[in-house]
């Protein structure tokens, strides 16, 4: 019993992180949409040098949101999208020349994942790592850092093919970090989905063990040990077969 409940309290656990990144990748993925907005606007080949540099200004600005979001640290002050190393920010902003602009981006984490049990032999993934859906490399915030500054740059000309070709790698870009962010969303939601499932059934077994332990007094002791080692039985097929359930996706079925 006293197992039952400690799983349990993993899963509350894990289960509330896990809404709580699935929230805020979602944020991400929004301002990675709104870039997107901005960069077919800049494509439109109707804008002027200032108009540019509004849109790159505006870039800017959300791509220095999207890390701030990365660079989230749970209630115990970890850093919860830098893999196993969760004691320094994931993403640092590098000025090479110190003139306080920021040349690049740089990641800080790995690529591995916390995890904690959650039943008997089942362990689950508590965190995504950013490096997941942007890469070690963050080739999207360098890539949308890069082009916010030379939009901004006073002698930039909208008709400069260089500028169309670099806006359009742009767009390329922001689509595949897009799908990476959406399939890692996804992850965390299977996860969910498995500990609930999980959840109910230890719920239900701790349940019966409840009622089972309070009627042994009225029970004599070989009738409710034979009860006691069915359900133990039953308990653990239960178990056997979420873990399994926790090891299928989308495409293990088809």
């Amino acid at each position: 019993q006293s197992a039952i409940e400690q799983y349990q309290s993993n899963i509350d656990s894990a289960s509330a992180g896990l809404s709580q990144q699935e929230s805020i990748l979602d944020g991400v993925n929004n301002s990675l949409l709104a870039v997107r907005d901005d960069l077919l606007e800049a494509a439109n080949g109707t804008n002027t040098a200032d108009s540019l540099a509004s849109l790159g200004q505006d870039i800017e600005s959300l791509t220095e949101s999207m890390v701030a979001a990365l660079n989230y640290q749970d209630e115990d002050g970890h850093y919860v999208f830098g893999g196993t190393i969760n004691d320094q920010p994931p993403i640092v902003a590098v000025d090479d020349d110190g003139d306080g602009v920021t040349d690049s981006y740089s990641y800080q984490g790995n690529s591995d994942h916390r995890q904690t049990t959650v039943s008997n032999g089942v362990e689950v993934d508590t965190n995504v790592a950013a490096s997941d859906f942007f890469g070690s490399n963050l080739d999207v915030l360098n890539t949308l850092n890069s082009l916010s500054q030379e939009l901004q740059d006073p002698n930039v000309d909208p008709a400069d093919p260089q500028v169309q070709s670099d806006i359009q790698n742009a767009v390329d870009v922001v689509d595949t970090a897009s799908d990476d962010l959406n399939a890692s969303i996804a992850s965390l939601g299977e996860t969910q989905n498995t500990m609930s499932m999980l959840s109910d059934a230890q719920t239900d077994i701790s349940t019966s063990n409840d009622e089972l332990i309070g009627s042994l007094q009225d029970l004599d002791y070989g009738p409710a040990s034979i009860t006691f080692t069915g359900l133990e039985v039953a308990m653990e097929a239960t178990l056997k077969t979420y873990s399994k359930v926790s090891e299928l996706n989308l495409f293990s079925v088809l």
